[in-house]
């Protein structure tokens, strides 16, 4: 039986998509990994931010990414095993559909870009990427799924 790790960020374009891209380039066998937005598709159509779409490029993981955004909605998380929040306000707003006694779930606390300088923005989400990178290769030998499918 597969375990499903499910990615909530706000717009489904930035954070949680580099997460979702990540773990599935890292091709560990018997799992499924998806991603999500509380507000996707509220404000913009844009299917990744291109911060992001940068990174993955630049790491050779464009492919491993879901082609568009999409919506949190209670049956994307309760058919998760595991639940990633980037904030404790996604983890808020999806509170009356988590079965906690079930699912493992964690609030990683990795802020959005926000209003900064432009020039700022790509040294901002390459360290968010190594945030995200580090923390997905730690919950992954806790939950001790480090084997790859042979490529």
């Amino acid at each position: 039986m597969d375990m499903k790790i499910h990615f909530v960020c706000t717009g489904n374009i930035y954070r949680s998509r580099l997460a979702e891209a990540y773990l599935n380039s890292r091709r560990v066998r018997g799992l499924q990994v998806f991603s999500s937005g509380i507000g996707a598709g509220l404000k913009e159509d844009a299917a990744i931010s291109p911060y992001a779409a940068a990174v993955l490029n630049k790491y050779g993981l464009s492919s491993y990414a879901s082609a568009h955004w999409q919506r949190t909605t209670p049956e994307l998380v309760q058919a998760s095993d595991v639940l990633v929040f980037m904030e404790s306000e996604h983890r808020r707003f999806c509170e009356k559909w988590i079965e906690a006694t079930r699912q493992r779930i964690e609030v990683w606390e990795i802020e959005d870009v926000g209003p900064v300088d432009a020039r700022e923005i790509p040294n901002i989400v390459e360290r968010t990427f190594g945030i995200i990178r580090q923390r997905t290769d730690s919950l992954l030998t806790d939950l001790g799924l480090s084997k790859t499918v042979p490529a």
